[in-house]
């Protein structure tokens, strides 16, 4: 089953700015995306306040997604680094 991709609003705002300035980093992002979609429970499962959540490291980033298996969509929450991404 192919999942579909959406991305937050947050996920917007976080990533417009940065993947202009970092060329490598968007390439990192997108074989991540890729994989996901792919096989959307590759990302370890979060727990506590983000529990439902899942996250894979890109470098020094984190990407935070949720899974919506009766409607195939992954939703691209969150893109920041790692100190920055459990706040």
């Amino acid at each position: 089953m192919t999942y579909r991709i959406v991305t937050s609003p947050n996920f917007e705002k976080e990533t417009k700015i940065l993947f202009k300035k970092d060329p490598a980093l968007f390439n990192r992002f997108k074989k991540a995306a890729t994989s996901i979609r792919e096989n959307p429970e590759c990302g370890k499962p979060l727990r506590n306040v983000l529990k439902g959540y899942r996250r894979v490291h890109v470098g020094h980033f984190v990407l935070i997604y949720e899974i919506d298996d009766a409607n195939s969509i992954i939703t691209l929450v969150s893109f920041n680094h790692h100190d920055k991404a459990y706040e």
